[in-house]
């Protein structure tokens, strides 16, 4: 399959110091989140590595196996959850999250000159609008703006949300979160008119479906935005 050019001038230094040990990651996990997108669509800074995974892992071990791992100092470690941080010549957190059961929309892409794998837009697409149903954040705006201007229409990103989570993603709680920006007052009001627009053009009775490149695995209780 295809892989894509990494815009690597969104990295700040710190972050672009670690990029080439990034290859050290086990093929298990995918580069999510915004730092994901950023590689992709280059429209905004971004910093933190987030790597998801649907099989189990043992952080004792992960910590043991990937070199850029072992010299960093590990802020969160549970079950199937391990965050580190490390040092380049500033701070980068690096973040594993395993088991959890997410479906997937399109095929993940493998960064063109390096070994790590990121999600498809359309996989992005689909976290980014569960997201902010949890949490207010100008940059989830930011993010979901940029990628209906590269052409992923709102719609098409709530039926990801469905695909990657399943019946427990509610596509009326995102839409009425992409309306609301009283918590958000740094996104700027030429994004507030476009998601605004976005959200009017969509009928949640009408959404299309799609269909998965690999389906959730385990029963759709499990499911979690």
């Amino acid at each position: 399959m295809d892989g894509f050019i990494p815009m690597l001038d969104i990295l700040p230094q710190a972050q672009r110091r670690l990029w080439p040990e990034l290859d050290a990651t086990p093929g298990q996990f995918t580069l999510y989140g915004g730092t994901a997108l950023a590689l992709r669509l280059g429209h905004r800074v971004s910093a933190d590595f987030d790597f998801f995974s649907n099989e189990p892992f043992d952080p004792r071990m992960l910590v043991r196996d990937v070199p850029y791992l072992q010299d960093a100092e590990q802020v969160q470690v549970a079950a199937n959850t391990l965050t580190c941080r490390a040092d380049r010549g500033g701070p980068v957190l690096i973040s594993f999250f395993g088991a959890l059961g997410l479906g997937q929309v399109a095929p993940r892409q493998q960064a063109l000159g390096s070994k790590v794998w990121a999600a498809s837009l359309a996989d992005i697409a689909g976290t980014k609008v569960a997201v902010v149903q949890q949490r207010a954040e100008a940059k989830d705006y930011r993010d979901i703006d940029a990628l209906l201007g590269h052409g992923l229409d709102l719609a098409t990103a709530l039926a990801a949300g469905r695909v990657v989570y399943g019946t427990s993603f509610n596509p009326l709680i995102s839409l009425k979160a992409l309306s609301y920006f009283d918590d958000v007052p740094t996104v700027p009001e030429d994004v507030r008119e476009r998601l605004r627009a976005a959200v009017a053009g969509v009928d949640p009775g009408r959404l299309p479906v799609l269909t998965p490149f690999k389906p959730r695995p385990g029963p759709e209780s499990e499911s979690r935005p």
